[in-house]
Parts: C-alpha cells; structure tokens; sequence
C-alpha cells in the first residue's frame, strides 16, 4: 500500500507540473499571437496600402502579436495571393486576415483557412460566402453612394460620364459601382462608359486617354480606387482637359493631393486605411484570445474637395505620409 501511495503521488506531482507547463504554454500563445496578414498587394508607390500595412503593423506592435505579412506585388495577382493562402495556412498560425483580392474565384482556397482550424478575419474585401469571425473595413456601398451623390451635384444638362474600375470580381469594385449608381439617382443613366484597368496606373492612364480619343462628350470621370483615379487625372491633365471635365474618385496619395490642388481633380471620397490596417489586427488578437468581437467594424471614411482639404482631422488623413 505504501508503495501504492507514493506512486501515487508522483503522478499526481507529474500531473500538477504538466499542468502548470500547459498553462503557461497557452498564457504564452495567449499573450502573443501568431497572425499573418495578406493583404492584396504591396507597393510602395500605393499609398493605401501601405498605410494599411503599417496600421496592421502598429496594432500588432501595442497588443504585442507576432505579425507576418505575405502579399503580391500587382493587386490583380489573385494566383500569388493564393499561393500566400496555403504558405499561410502551413505556418499554423492562430488568425489569418486576408483581403481578397476576388470576391467569388477564390472562396475554395480562403475556406482552406477554416478548414485547417486557423481563425479567419476578411479586411477591405469581403467573398461571396459569410464565413470568417469578422470583417474589418469601408462600408463600400454607403461609400459609393456618397461618390454618386457628390457626381451628381455637377451634373448638369448634357453631362456624359465615364467610370474607371479597378479590377472586375472583386467586391470592393461591385459594391461601390453599386452604391455610385445609388447615389447618382437618375443621372446614372448618363454613364456611358464603364471599364476596368486591373489595378494598374498606366492602363487606367490608357483606357482613359484612348476613350478620349473616341468621345469627346464626355465631360465627367469618375475612378474607383487610388490606380483609376491617378490614372485617369494624369490623362486628363496630359490631355489639358483640366478644369472642362470633372474628375471625382476613390482614395488619395500625394500625386492625388497635387492634382486636387491644381484643379484636375475635383472630390476624393478617402478611406481611412491605417485605421483600417489597426482595427483589423486588434481584431484578429481579440479572435486568438477568444474575446468577442463585432461582426462587421466599419473603418471610415471622408468626402474631401479642395474645399476642405485642410481643415481639422482631413489634413491629418491625407497626410498620414
């Protein structure tokens, strides 16, 4: 019996010290999460993600996160976007925050996430399936409606517009093509052309210098994310079309600053990425604790005009850089 009792007690002395050990393991992996971030390009001549990058980065510093970020080096790279899925997914990671660059194409490979028992956070883009614990971002379809409302102040009698989207299939070009249609009311029917540069500064450049070329009644561009809207002021500009075709778009960088201050371009609706970047890594830590969080977190955003370019916390968003 005595034999009996000390053995006993020496398991139970193993279990307390294996139990103490797992603990501190999980106060560990609690206390500093595993996340990796892809978002859906990098590119240091992109101002918005690059904000956002370093927003995710800020965040993952103060809540003390191990932060991996993997991203394409052009935004309509959904293959290499996918490729950095499954890298991803390999490491084990406690959260994976991905902004798809596709909203449908690309479901199958991000339930992969859910499948491998990794936490899902979806920022800036959505997919066509709910699943996920959250999603981090512009609300974009109040955010076109503002784009459309704003439009729709300088139409006037005979206005033909042309709209320059980004990359078609992905949601953030869907929603706010959806919600600019919105907010144009009636005048939406005086959009005569609609195309997509995939995300690339010149082609925007080049689709718009070349519809130009074909329709000289159009006096009004609208662009739908940082590369259509440069792209298109540049060929406006070029074309010496300032000031005789409205220009109105999606996010700024410095070169859209510069043409708002030179009359090239004439309102800017601004995201706020570095919020965006920051909410959506607290959020992925919240997730890798077990804490709740909502289940749509808007991140903002502004209407800017050379107007108010300066006033109070807009100069502060568009000078972030």
């Amino acid at each position: 019996m005595k034999r009996n009792w000390k053995g006993w007690a020496l398991l139970a002395a193993f279990a307390v010290v294996l139990s103490a050990a797992v603990g501190i393991r999980q106060y560990q992996r609690q206390g500093k999460p595993e996340i990796v971030f892809i978002p859906k390009v990098y590119d240091e001549d992109n101002d918005f993600w690059m904000d956002t990058i370093h927003g995710a980065r800020s965040a993952a510093k103060e809540f003390q996160a191990e932060l991996t970020v993997l991203a394409p080096k052009e935004e309509s790279d959904y293959e290499a976007q996918i490729s950095y899925i499954r890298q991803a997914i390999a490491q084990e990671p406690d959260v994976i925050a991905v902004s798809p660059i596709l909203y449908a194409d690309m479901t199958d490979e991000i339930e992969e996430i859910i499948e491998a028992g990794i936490q899902l956070v979806l920022i800036d883009s959505k997919i066509n399936k709910d699943i996920g614990a959250c999603y981090i971002g512009t609300d974009n379809v109040n955010a076109g409606i503002a784009l459309g409302r704003k439009m729709a102040q300088y139409v006037e009698e005979d206005t033909q517009i042309a709209v320059i989207s980004h990359l078609k299939g992905a949601s953030t070009a869907m929603e706010r093509e959806e919600g600019m249609r919105q907010g144009l009311g009636r005048s939406r029917e005086r959009i005569e052309e609609l195309m997509y540069c995939n995300s690339d500064y010149d082609k925007a450049f080049e689709l718009t210098k070349e519809m130009f070329g074909r329709r000289s009644d159009i006096d009004m561009v609208a662009g739908l994310n940082l590369y259509s809207i440069i792209g298109a002021a540049r060929a406006v500009d070029e074309l010496g079309l300032g000031g005789k075709v409205k220009v109105i778009g999606f996010d700024n960088d410095k070169k859209g600053i510069q043409y708002m201050e030179e009359g090239i371009i004439d309102a800017l609706v601004v995201q706020k990425p570095f919020n965006m970047g920051y909410l959506g890594i607290e959020a992925a830590v919240r997730v890798a604790q077990g804490k709740p969080v909502e289940k749509v977190i808007d991140s903002g955003m502004e209407v800017i005009t050379a107007d108010n370019i300066y006033t109070g916390e807009n100069e502060k968003l568009l000078f972030s850089f």
